[in-house]
Formats: C-alpha cells, structure tokens, sequence
C-alpha cells in the first residue's frame, strides 16, 4: 500500500520516472521529506529503490528533513531581478547607506538563487547524483547556501568588508564549478536524457553568471568606494582601513562597477581580434601577422551598456572558433605566401549593426562550413563528441569563463564548451547568438544584444514542468 502511494507521488510529482531506469532515479525533494517522516519500517521497504539525492551526505534523515524545510523556504521565493541600466544608477552618486543596501541585497539575494539550483540537483537521476563531480559542485552549492542565509545583516562599512571578504572566498572556491560540471556531464551523458543534461547544463551556467554578477558588481563597488574615500581622507595606502569606519556626512562616489555604459563595440572587437591572433599564432608557430585577418565594418561608432567581461567571451570565442578552421582549411597556404607579404588567409569579416534597441555583431569566415553530422549538436553538451571534449576538463582545475584564461590553455585543446557557453552570455541578457552554415564556403554567426540596458536578468527560477512518462 505504502509502495503504491509513493509511486503515484513520483508519477505525480517533479520527476518523470520510466520503469527501465525506475531503480536508478532519484525522488523528488517532497518525496525525501514524506520518507525522512516516515518509519523506518516504511524506509525499509522502499529506501533502497527511491532516495534524496542527499542520502550520499552521510547525514542523518532528520537533518536532512530540516535542511530541505530550510530549502523549501528559499525555492518559494523568486529571484529579485535586476537590468543592466539599475546597476549603473545605482552605482552613480554612491553614499554609505546605498553601499550598505547593495550588501544587504546581494547577501539575501544569493541564497535564493543558490537554493533553486541545488533543487535542480535533486531533480538528477540518481546514477549522476553520485557522480563525484557533480556531487562536489553540489556540496559547494550547499555550503555557500549555508553561508550566505546566515550571515547577519551589513549595518556598518566594517560588516560590508567582512561581507566582501565572504564573497571573495566563494567565487574563488566556485571557480572549479565550471570544471566539475564538466567532468560530470562528460561521465554522465550516455546515462541520462541529453534534454535532461542540456537544461540542466544552461539553468547551473546562467545562474552561476547571474551570482557572479551580483557578487563582482558589488565587490568593486566596495573597492572603488573604499579607494575615493581614503583618498577623500588623505589617507596612505599603509594606513589601516579600520579608520574608514563611516564616511563623512554628504561623501559619494561616481562609480558603476563592472558595467560600462558606453562600451565600444568595435573597441572590444580588435581587443579579442588581437588576442586570438597572437594565441594560434604561438599555437601553430606562425609568423607575426600571419593569422587570418580581421576586417571592421558596419557601424564602428557603435556603443552600448554591458559588463565588457560578458561580451569580450562571446567575441572571442566566435573569433577563436573562425581562426582556427580558417587555419587548418588554408594551412597549405602558408609556403605560398608572396614576398609582398600578402596574408596567406582569407580574412574574417565583422559586421556590426546598431539600431535603437539592438546591437548586432556578424563574424563571417571562410572556414567551408560546419560538418551536417555536427551542426544540430552544436548547443549540446551531450553528444557524443562533445562529452570527449568535455573530459578534457580533467586538465584544467578552475575555469571562470573568462578570456585571460586562454592564456594558460593551448587552444588546440578543445572543451566543446565555448559556443554554448557564448549563447548562455547572450541570453542572460536578453540576446542570443545563431549560427548559420553556408556548406562549402563558411559559416556566418550572429550575435544580438540589447543595447540600452534595460532587460532584465533571464534567469529562471521555476523547474519547467515535465510530462509523465507512463
């Protein structure tokens, strides 16, 4: 009877359960609570087949109880979102209390979206929740979840420091997630749905960006506060910041992070153009000025507001990607190259389109397209040769997205990763990134950004709902 019940609850509830995979899956959150509650007797008949995804902790059934109670007050809330153009009249005319009140927001703020991302954990079948990296990334979630719910609220310049101390910590210690989530998937991918893995992978890296954001964005406004009041004060930078408990009646700032309101988009182009040439350059051993070219074009006055980490990766990456097929398409090239030196490659074009609303980037190359065997796979985390590629994550410890990080890896050494990535960036802020084949000849790639700043933050909090399974 007992067994009955709890079928229909899994059928019913968060998970969709086929009976090939029946004893490898996972319940729901809900159900972990109606058998924590349960006797023993009852866990005795049916714990074997249907456990919490946190039965691997080593804890007991009652603090688990306890921690999804303190979970379930969390998932219930929805994330406070932010756009891009409150960050910059926030961060302008910047005074202690508004500084006090960005700590307090992001201090309540991060529980909330930590807590539905570990519920998404608890979604996974069982045979990935043991996967040790993913089981790594979640005990991390945890922790951090932890902390953050309980730190007291920042009433004073010296509580704000401690609290930025905190954040620090935990972006450094989350710089393995990227990583881990990417061993994981690699190890997982033949053991669970690819749509299961692919809106698992895009709900944990959209939200990562979205607490990285808050958390970066409030950190330098910290520094940069700090650093114009100890000038204010005329203080040495030996001096203790402990005399910087309270600033002066009327002090502000002019200050907006890590977002740029007039940010230039041809700037930003030749910024990654240069760097992705000097990277295959050293990778291939080619001459100085011998990568494929990148040519401007379109509307090169062209500003608009965004964080300049976040567009940097998704120019580079698409530049990263052209450069190298342009290469090995036209590697013979190179010996034919005249005196004159004329380049040995055919140059990549980016064509930048400004209206009101959009910023529109084009990067066209000659690469001879994408392969039809490849194509439809190219967003996924979970075909075949993707998850080859993820495993190289193995090599690497930390990752945080970024473009310096290029630096430290050859890019010979493929993660299937950076193009999805890309997208995840895009679409945070209300873009997108296409990518469209020409067979043969190349491949044209798209991305589309708001440009004034005023979408809110895509992130999802809500598990979309799943049909049952029968």
């Amino acid at each position: 009877m007992r067994s009955d019940m709890m079928l229909k609850q899994v059928s019913a509830g968060r998970m969709a359960v086929t009976k090939s995979v029946h004893v490898a899956s996972y319940t729901s959150r809900r159900l972990s609570t109606k058998v924590a509650s349960s006797s023993s007797s009852s866990m005795g008949c049916s714990g074997s087949h249907l456990r919490s995804p946190q039965t691997q902790s080593g804890r007991s059934l009652q603090q688990k109880f306890y921690e999804n109670r303190i979970l379930d007050r969390y998932t219930s809330q929805e994330p406070k979102k932010v756009t891009l153009r409150q960050l910059v009249l926030f961060g302008r005319q910047l005074t202690e209390d508004k500084l006090i009140a960005s700590a307090n927001y992001v201090r309540s703020e991060l529980p909330v979206r930590l807590a539905h991302r570990i519920s998404d954990f608890q979604y996974l079948p069982y045979i990935a929740g043991t996967n040790p990296h993913l089981k790594m990334v979640y005990d991390l979630y945890w922790r951090a979840f932890d902390e953050f719910r309980k730190f007291p609220p920042v009433k004073t310049l010296d509580d704000n420091r401690r609290f930025c101390d905190n954040v620090k910590k935990n972006l450094l210690e989350h710089s393995q997630v990227i990583p881990q989530l990417g061993m994981g998937v690699s190890e997982c991918a033949d053991l669970v749905s690819p749509d299961e893995i692919d809106r698992f992978m895009n709900q944990m890296l959209i939200s990562r960006i979205s607490r990285r954001t808050l958390g970066e964005q409030h950190l330098v406004l910290s520094e940069q506060f700090d650093d114009d009041l100890r000038a204010h004060l005329g203080l040495r930078p030996s001096e203790s910041f402990a005399q910087l408990g309270a600033a002066p009646r009327g002090f502000a700032t002019q200050r907006i992070g890590i977002v740029r309101a007039d940010c230039s988009v041809a700037q930003i182009v030749h910024e990654c153009a240069h760097r992705a040439a000097g990277v295959y350059e050293d990778a291939y051993h080619l001459p100085p000025g011998s990568a494929p070219q990148v040519l401007v074009e379109g509307h090169t006055d062209a500003t608009f507001m965004c964080i300049p980490a976040h567009f940097s990766y998704i120019v580079h990456e698409l530049l990263r990607n052209s450069m190298s097929h342009v290469i090995s398409r036209f590697a013979g090239r190179l010996e034919d190259a005249g005196p004159d030196g004329a380049p040995a490659f055919p140059p990549i074009r980016v064509t930048i389109c400004s209206s009101h609303n959009d910023i529109v980037v084009r990067v066209s190359d000659e690469s001879g397209g994408i392969s039809a065997d490849v194509l439809p796979y190219i967003w996924s985390f979970t075909h075949p040769l993707k998850a080859k590629r993820l495993h190289n994550f193995h090599a690497i410890h930390r990752m945080e997205a970024r473009i310096d990080e290029v630096d430290s890896v050859s890019p010979l050494v493929s993660f299937g990763f950076g193009l999805p990535m890309s997208r995840v960036y895009a679409k945070y802020w209300g873009g997108d990134v296409t990518v469209h084949s020409l067979p043969g000849y190349g491949v044209d790639a798209y991305v589309q950004l708001p440009r004034l700043g005023n979408v809110v933050e895509n992130i999802s909090a809500r598990r979309p709902p799943q049909q049952t399974v029968v």
